[in-house]
């Protein structure tokens, strides 16, 4: 029978064979040489680039979106008989298959264990940590959302032109299931002739809403206009910019951060044939209770309306949400203004004292100093440049990528020859 010793010895011997890259398919980053892996500079920067996009996204399909417009690829391998393979797109899995592979925090998996590799890492701890914790979240949340039903945003807050409540109902066609707000005149009267209102798709106007008051909360032009000046200090005037944009960094947050958020800032949103009417509750802004918000009189509500375009499609309607300045479709970026948002609302936390350091709300939140610091500077970013990306009309080569690895300067006219030429 060995010795403690002996098996002790036995368990480094085996762990250092596992450091050893003993054959199989050399993965994206790095190749093999004298039965290690070394690191391949340009192939890491792709892997690399697909962890950065992750924390960015926090969404696969997003990063797929990214990498295809970026023009990243897999790894080319040339077969013994000379055939070339690789060097194609991602897939989704394909990227669930990276972003998961241990061998890039410098580890080894073998019969279900982690070893610590004697190759070098491309990611650091604190990446793939997020990255990993990230990609469980998600799997988590996908399981629950296929044992309930997703919940519907704008349910007891829509009304049609008539004034007539929109209830949540959904259709199922070929296993897929299709969210819906539908007047209830529909469903009470539905078969008959007197039968009218409107079935808009759940998701279209749900989305229409929050690019709505996200546009409105991220301009402080507007929020000033709203409240004026002469009744509010400067103080109580910084500390409602402050709330408005933590309220847009949760309406493009996660569904259970948008929820309450929306609850208690709208009061009731109109659907007309071409426009949308949002009022939109004070109470908030000015640092009111949500739970007091909630049932706060409509006097003095603020209104805002933006033009739509609606087309009848099947049973059902398609709404798009129009730029009012041209007449077409608004294609705001979500990924664009989180990043403006997240950046204004770290820069308050900053100047006002409640976090003392970039270090401390990295450690809080998760995400590299470096990280933040790029999207604190977003915070001088130029007001038009601001509401073009509002609007949707900033250059499609912009994304937040982008705009968080630009080193801006502070001149507003050499912010415009830098991201718009």
């Amino acid at each position: 029978m060995k010795s403690i010793q002996s098996r002790h010895r036995d368990k480094i011997a085996a762990s250092k064979k596992k450091g050893m890259w003993m054959g199989g398919n050399v993965p994206l980053g790095y190749d093999a040489s004298e039965g290690r892996l070394v690191i391949n500079p340009v192939e890491a920067e792709t892997v690399r680039h697909i962890f950065a996009l992750y924390r960015e996204f926090g969404c696969v399909r997003r990063v797929k979106e990214e990498a295809d417009r970026l023009g990243l690829q897999t790894k080319r391998r040339v077969a013994a008989s000379g055939i070339e393979r690789g060097g194609k797109p991602f897939s989704r899995g394909h990227l669930y298959k990276l972003l998961s592979n241990p061998i890039y925090a410098g580890q080894i998996v073998h019969k279900g264990q982690l070893y610590l590799g004697q190759h070098p890492a491309l990611i650091d701890d604190e990446t793939w940590t997020a990255v990993r914790d990230r990609l469980a979240a998600n799997a988590g949340d996908h399981r629950h959302k296929v044992k309930s039903a997703e919940p519907s945003l704008l349910a007891g807050l829509l009304v049609d032109t008539r004034g007539e409540r929109l209830t949540p109902s959904h259709a199922v066609k070929k296993g897929r299931r299709y969210r819906y707000y539908v007047s209830a005149s529909l469903i009470t009267e539905a078969g008959t002739d007197r039968a009218q209102g409107q079935r808009l798709a759940a998701r279209e106007i749900e989305e229409a809403v929050i690019t709505i008051l996200v546009d409105a909360l991220s301009s402080p032009a507007r929020l000033l206009d709203w409240f004026g000046t002469s009744d509010m200090s400067g103080d109580q005037t910084r500390k409602m910019l402050a709330r408005a944009a933590r309220m847009v960094a949760a309406l493009i947050g996660s569904p259970e951060q948008r929820s309450p958020t929306i609850r208690a800032l709208v009061e009731q949103v109109t659907v007309h044939e071409q426009t949308i009417i949002i009022k939109v509750r004070r109470g908030p802004l000015l640092d009111t209770p949500m739970s007091s918000a909630l049932n706060a009189p409509s006097d003095g509500a603020i209104e805002l309306s933006a033009a739509v375009s609606i087309k009848r499609r099947g049973v059902g309607t398609k709404l798009v949400l129009l730029d009012a300045q041209h007449n077409h479709p608004a294609r705001c970026d979500p990924a664009l203004v989180k990043a403006i948002a997240r950046g204004r609302a770290w820069f308050d936390e900053l100047v006002t004292g409640r976090a003392r350091s970039l270090q401390e709300l990295a450690k809080r939140d998760g995400i590299s100093r470096r990280y933040i610091r790029r999207l604190v500077g977003l915070a001088f970013l130029s007001p038009q440049l601001v509401e073009a990306i509002l609007h949707g009309r900033q250059p499609v080569e912009l994304t937040a990528t982008r705009l968080a690895e630009l080193d801006l300067p502070l001149d507003w006219a050499e912010q415009h020859r830098l991201l718009t030429t």
